[in-house]
């Protein structure tokens, strides 16, 4: 990796984690990425850089969700994961997870909500973050897919359910960012570029702290 300061996205298979890098990129057209629909495209572990841009962005390989995949690479594309962040979690100034609010209930009412003994998978990636203290924003992503009343009621029925975890979840607008123990969330639509100011604009706070 080079020596510019790194931003980390990471989350699912398909909840549009290339669309974010591309939207982020100063020059998107140049981006080579594979954008699309078909969960798992993003494949290799890769450091996109540009020359106006200050800081490199790597997406990672999406995980889970991905039918088309036998257990045994979806297996391998967990681990990769894991080696990449215990070895560069230094380079990274800040991470965006991104995770697809469609999927939020369907994922709380299977891991959470019948079986309290297991860890939903959102939660599980966070905290596993959490313990390279890499700064971290939730995007909830798609929201240009669900009504308003919607949004709220996953949006709430999310938020509460973390804090079963120990995660405590701000509104990025009620964030400050000495409050440590607490982890700011945003709703997003790539579609839209709604909240993409906000977004940039709490990734360069984040950078002028590197």
């Amino acid at each position: 990796m080079s020596q510019k300061p790194s931003l980390l996205i990471i989350g699912n298979s398909n909840v549009g984690k290339s669309s974010i890098t591309k939207l982020l990129m100063p020059n998107p057209r140049s981006f080579k990425g594979k954008i699309g629909k078909t969960p798992g495209s993003t494949l290799l572990i890769k450091s996109i850089s540009q020359e106006n841009l200050p800081y490199n962005i790597v997406d990672l390989p999406g995980f889970g969700y991905v039918s088309q995949s036998s257990r045994r690479r979806a297996e391998h594309i967990k681990k990769q994961i894991v080696i990449h962040i215990e070895k560069h979690y230094e380079d990274y100034f800040f991470g965006l997870v991104v995770i697809n609010i469609l999927r939020i209930e369907d994922e709380l009412k299977k891991y959470f909500i019948k079986n309290k003994r297991t860890i939903p998978l959102s939660f599980e990636l966070i905290q596993f973050l959490g313990e390279f203290q890499i700064p971290l924003l939730i995007i909830l992503n798609k929201i240009d897919k669900v009504s308003n009343f919607d949004k709220n009621k996953i949006i709430s029925l999310f938020v509460n359910s973390a804090k079963e975890y120990g995660l405590n979840l701000i509104h990025l607008d009620d964030f400050i960012l000495s409050e440590q123990s607490k982890l700011p969330y945003l709703e997003f639509s790539v579609l839209k570029k709604q909240n993409l100011q906000k977004l940039n604009g709490i990734i360069r706070k984040y950078l002028k702290k590197v």
